[in-house]
């Protein structure tokens, strides 16, 4: 994986992209966007985490995709 490579998985109805970012020190952070499937670019959810940090931007691209899940799940709960 290239260090700032986006990851992106269907869920749920949505498409989710991660992007790895480095962060100050050295460690890597995540930002993601959410696009439900038949919404425009401009509809897009956009969230950045800065907190933690990962020694891999693998690891953070799988915990992005873990925060984004979550997200989703919420977005849908009735």
């Amino acid at each position: 994986m290239n260090d700032t490579t986006a990851r992106s998985e269907q869920y749920r109805g949505f498409t989710i992209s991660v992007t790895p970012q480095k962060d100050n020190d050295d460690l890597w952070d995540f930002t993601y966007r959410l696009q439900r499937e038949g919404e425009t670019a401009a509809q897009a959810i956009t969230r950045s985490r800065t907190l933690g940090g990962y020694a891999a931007p693998e690891t953070a691209c799988a915990a992005g995709l873990e925060v984004a899940k979550t997200e989703v799940d919420n977005l849908l709960r009735p």
